[in-house]
């Protein structure tokens, strides 16, 4: 499913680069600095289709649509769940769950864990509970409610976490034996965990695209940070995590680049066009 404008000729093979954001492509204040910009404008000139990759849905990338303009081609966002293209926005894929498993999830963590606190997007909206909206490196636009169950619904596209007295590690290792099986917890890359079907992730998303792209691993390289990035990095032909993530991003990374902070994507990619 090639789009219009996409860089393709059969007589090259496509190649990707894949984008985390927060912590890897935009800088602490939420930006993409000018040598990242044109680092990603010059690799989409060189031939390679660029997709960004986050936790946040597709309504809190589009601002970046400025910086980047055409040189990236998709998003996958919230952790694989939503994917569209980019700058325009439009919807490709989106992959839900029943809202009676969320509601089933709710319950076990109010049970087991008192305090923890929710987000939700269903097929009826999107509502979250105080103390949620700064948790999130993007403005919340929305008040917050006393219960996300009153948002109704029948589809969950997305259920998030949090414990005002947990860390996201210690809230991780609690979320299996609270969750019903069909169900799993990964790192949102914000303060909170992300709830959703098992075979969902970030992974997960790219390789969709590049099936639509005709892409394979070999020729991806994908950036980033965090734990929901890891199995990105480890599926990719090149994993390249940040000198800012965490050890076991490291770990599963076939190199370290240079902080956010510090150009890092940038700094892998110019070396790649060299």
């Amino acid at each position: 499913m090639l789009r219009q404008g996409d860089r393709y000729r059969g007589d090259v093979t496509p190649k990707l680069i894949a984008l985390d954001l927060d912590g890897t492509l935009l800088t602490s204040r939420g930006n993409v600095s000018e040598r990242n910009v044109a680092a990603v404008q010059a690799v989409a000139d060189a031939g390679y289709h660029v997709v960004i990759a986050t936790g946040r849905p597709l309504h809190l990338v589009t601002h970046l649509a400025d910086q980047l303009g055409t040189s990236v081609s998709h998003v996958v966002g919230t952790n694989g769940s939503m994917i569209g293209t980019f700058p325009d926005g439009q919807l490709l894929r989106l992959t839900g769950f029943d809202i009676d498993l969320a509601h089933r999830a709710v319950a076990a963590f109010r049970l087991g864990l008192p305090g923890t606190g929710f987000a939700v997007a269903t097929d009826a909206g999107l509502a979250h509970e105080s103390g949620f909206a700064e948790r999130m490196p993007a403005v919340v636009d929305t008040d917050p409610i006393d219960d996300i169950l009153a948002l109704g619904g029948t589809e969950v596209f997305k259920l998030f976490a949090f414990h005002d007295n947990m860390s996201v590690p210690a809230l991780l290792g609690a979320a299996p034996a609270l969750l019903p099986e069909t169900l799993a917890a990964t790192h949102m890359g914000a303060d909170a965990i992300d709830i959703g079907p098992v075979a969902i992730d970030k992974c997960a998303g790219l390789q969709w695209v590049c099936e639509q792209l005709g892409v394979s691993a070999a020729d991806v390289i994908a950036f980033g940070d965090e734990w929901n990035d890891i199995t990105m990095l480890e599926w990719a032909g090149r994993g390249v995590a940040m000198g800012n993530a965490d050890p076991q991003v490291r770990a599963a990374a076939n190199e370290v680049a240079p902080p956010n902070m510090a150009d890092g994507v940038a700094i892998v990619l110019e070396r790649l066009l060299r």
